[in-house]
């Protein structure tokens, strides 16, 4: 027979999931491709802009936010494919809250 392994407590179950939490955080916020102010603006422009112009399936109204404000277009645009902004619609419900979840993220 095999010992028994003991069950984790549930104090050190919450500490280690809150430190894999960190170590995905501090992943996700050191992969974001510009500052939390360019991402808060372009965010912005799109919250006016998409009520007005509509979105046509595209990403023109963010690439022209991006080149217009000398941004890395490659960079962000790879960094919204990978949190589901692949239209300007998608850009602002889907890849804002990726930044979101991960913005506020502090180093000790």
């Amino acid at each position: 027979l095999l010992p028994r392994m003991s069950r984790l407590s549930k104090q050190r179950r919450q500490e280690l999931l809150r430190g894999v939490n960190r170590d995905q955080m501090a992943r996700a916020f050191a992969a974001l491709p510009i500052s939390n102010a360019d991402f808060q603006s372009l965010f912005d422009t799109l919250d006016v802009r998409l009520p007005k112009d509509g979105c046509d399936h595209t990403r023109r109204l963010t690439v022209e936010f991006l080149k217009s404000n000398a941004l890395p277009v490659e960079d962000v645009l790879l960094w919204l494919d990978e949190n589901g902004g692949y239209c300007d619609c998608e850009v602002l419900a889907n890849s804002e809250q990726a930044w979101i979840a991960c913005k506020d993220f502090k180093s000790d």
